[in-house]
């Protein structure tokens, strides 16, 4: 049960996770221009991707504990945090779903400059 605590209040649960925000930050750091420069359905860009995929909601989640911590009253950051594990639960699942079924993150985020066809 106490890693379960440290997780929901993850900006004060010590210095594994202040390890984890900053390997988080360097990682996207290091994917997003990899991811750009990458060629389409490459290996590095599948790196890159699954990077992003990991990267993107540990940095959130642990980022947004600490806007809990620092605006909310204390008896509304239980809930609070509950809801944001959830959240990055779901936002990791579906990283990973547009990673390993569907075209990548660099391939979708990329897309959304494509000019489509008109229906």
């Amino acid at each position: 049960m106490a890693t379960l605590s440290r997780i929901l209040a993850a900006d004060v649960g010590g210095p594994q996770l202040h390890k984890a925000h900053n390997l988080s930050s360097y990682t996207l750091a290091a994917a997003t221009p990899l991811a750009i420069i990458s060629s389409k359905d490459g290996f590095l860009q599948r790196v890159a991707d699954l990077g992003l995929a990991v990267a993107i909601p540990v940095h959130m989640h642990i980022g947004l504990n600490a806007c809990v911590t620092d605006y909310l009253p204390k008896v509304a950051r239980g809930p609070a945090r509950a809801g944001l594990l959830a959240g990055t639960a779901i936002c990791t699942l579906g990283l990973l779903k547009i990673n390993l079924t569907g075209p990548g993150i660099t391939q979708t985020v990329k897309g959304l400059w494509n000019k489509g066809s008109a229906k």
